[in-house]
């Protein structure tokens, strides 16, 4: 990757993060508000749907979008997310090189503009956000609360996640419950808006084929009209291992029945690339343990890996399977585990996992969004 890495503070909880790589033909920005998992989380949520709907200079979606294909179709990203204790609340945008443009038209600037005045100049009517746009978003972040059932793999997950750190941040919903998001006002919106700019950290990473030079510089100036007393993040707690396995069955109307298992680690950071590589070799590759000796030779499943949550320093086991053989599927996970705790692995399958693990960290490079979440990470 031929580029040129810089990260810096330039206001108080504030950090900037360049990338210049030139195999891009266009540039992203991604500006993370980082906060605690917490009662919150339902109207912190609604704050990054709402932004990029319009600002104080463009009204109304229309305008925004009108601008915006003015600029080669430049765009504006959202998403809220969890990472183990924390909740992230993003905004971003997308554009295309100046390089590339027509009349010379700084792209990155202007776009970066729009950027600016949805964060720090959002549209207000009576200082609230447009009654209609509030009750559309709030409506819309239940309808994907209630969408989570249509993907029982990814549901199946989601349950067994908040059971095994019930009682920790890491366990709350990060875009809340429908009845949350209902409870949610106008007022209350606003006020966490306020929060979010005022007293959440912010990362900002810019990548792309552009330099960079002086976004940080008006990132710095913007965030210094600001009346920023940022709140201090709490670590990430190191979840202790329940001193009795915890079950949770769900019974639904389908054919094909998902097992979940965690596991977890002492230390959630220290171990983080044994726990990686641990985690492939039991789940995270086609010659890996639960693949190729719990689906392929013993067929007691149709699906079978393993994922890795450093964050919270766990490894997951997934399977999809049918109800007359969930116990024998479980069994046989566990034997899998035990066998990579015995020693009962090759120089071979290390080698394979390591050669994967350097294939996985080269190809983060591929994409401008595995950029951005390598730096944020």
């Amino acid at each position: 990757m031929n580029n040129l890495y810089n990260r810096r503070k330039i206001a108080d909880e504030v950090y900037f993060t360049s990338v210049t790589d030139k195999k891009f033909k266009v540039n992203k920005i991604i500006i993370t508000f980082i906060t605690g998992l917490s009662d919150k989380v339902s109207e912190n949520a609604i704050i990054p749907r709402m932004l990029v709907k319009c600002n104080e200079n463009l009204e109304t979606m229309a305008k925004l979008n009108r601008r915006l294909s003015e600029l080669y179709s430049a765009g504006l990203t959202w998403s809220v997310n969890p990472w183990g204790d924390y909740q992230l609340l993003q905004l971003g945008a997308n554009v295309l090189d100046n390089r590339y443009a027509l009349e010379k038209e700084d792209l990155l600037r202007e776009t970066l503009d729009i950027l600016l005045d949805c964060l720090f100049k959002p549209y207000f009517e009576n200082g609230l956000f447009p009654e209609k746009s509030f009750e559309i978003e709030k409506q819309n972040q239940k309808d994907d609360n209630d969408a989570e059932i249509n993907d029982k793999t990814r549901y199946a997950y989601i349950k067994a996640y908040e059971q095994a750190f019930k009682g920790e941040p890491a366990a709350i919903r990060w875009g809340g419950t429908n009845e949350q998001v209902d409870a949610v006002s106008d007022e209350d919106a606003v006020e966490a808006y306020k929060r979010m700019i005022s007293t959440m950290r912010a990362e900002i990473i810019c990548v792309g084929e552009s330099d960079f030079a002086g976004v940080d510089k008006i990132f710095a100036e913007a965030f210094s009209k600001i009346d920023r007393h940022p709140e201090k993040l709490s670590p990430v707690i190191v979840s202790a291992p329940k001193s009795e396995t915890a079950r949770i069955t769900e019974t639904l109307d389908i054919e094909q029945s998902k097992l979940v298992m965690f596991f977890k680690s002492a230390d959630n950071y220290r171990e983080r690339y044994p726990l990686f590589l641990m985690q492939c070799l039991y789940g995270g590759t086609e010659s890996s343990k639960l693949f190729s000796n719990v689906r392929e030779k013993m067929s007691l499943c149709y699906y079978c890996y393993s994922r890795l949550g450093y964050e919270k320093g766990f490894i997951s086991a997934e399977c999809g399977v049918e109800e007359k053989n969930l116990e024998k599927t479980e069994a046989e996970c566990l034997n899998q585990l035990s066998d990579i705790a015995n020693g009962n692995f090759t120089d071979e399958d290390i080698e394979k996992v390591r050669l994967y693990m350097i294939n996985n960290i080269r190809s983060s490079r591929d994409t401008l969004y595995g950029i951005a979440s390598v730096c944020l990470n």
